[in-house]
């Protein structure tokens, strides 16, 4: 593939990803503050909690350097949209109305989610999204939700996803090969 075709297939994803996420609402990076993987919009009665992180958040690996490169990206990056992926809630108990936001920051080709894969913060399982309630079995909706039904949305159609999941791939082949961050020893 040149990088023409690169550029045209990015900017077609890039249009496909801001139209399937109209209905949670347009959401810029600067009005969300960072903090780890963890985001919350600043100066907003917002429940919802945005997290970089599809799953792993509360245990993964991840580089030491993770956090500041979060903050260096975002720096460099003020105008970048936060594309929501899935939504599920509540997340906490005294609020009813609270939302966890899997989501995505990207700037045009840049791909906050993709770039820290690819500079080893992280391993690129984290990007999968949480399986749906009528994706699990009796077990697990008994150990993720005590089996009462989240409120949960799904934003990004799966083929999308896929092609995502497919940037992630290649980027920790090459964090792997570097060996850089969590792969400096392995």
């Amino acid at each position: 593939m040149n990088i023409i075709q690169l550029n045209i297939r990015t900017f077609f994803l890039t249009i496909l990803l801001l139209s399937s996420w109209s209905s949670f609402g347009q959401l810029k990076l600067e009005k969300v503050n960072f903090k780890s993987w963890f985001g919350s919009e600043a100066n907003s009665k917002s429940e919802s909690v945005y997290c970089l992180l599809g799953n792993g958040f509360l245990r993964t690996e991840s580089a030491p350097n993770t956090d500041s490169l979060i903050q260096s990206w975002t720096t460099q990056h003020p105008s970048a949209d936060i594309i929501p992926v899935f939504m599920h809630g509540p997340v906490f108990t005294a609020q009813p109305n609270s939302k966890l936001v899997y989501c995505w920051v990207v700037d045009g080709s840049d791909t906050l989610n993709v770039d820290l894969v690819r500079l080893g913060c992280i391993p690129g399982s984290t990007m999968l999204r949480p399986k749906t309630w009528d994706e699990m079995d009796d077990k697990q909706r008994q150990e993720s939700y005590s089996n009462k039904k989240p409120a949960q949305e799904m934003f990004v159609e799966k083929d999308v996803f896929m092609t995502f999941i497919s940037k992630v791939k290649k980027a920790e082949g090459e964090a792997r090969r570097r060996k850089i961050g969590i792969w400096v020893d392995k």
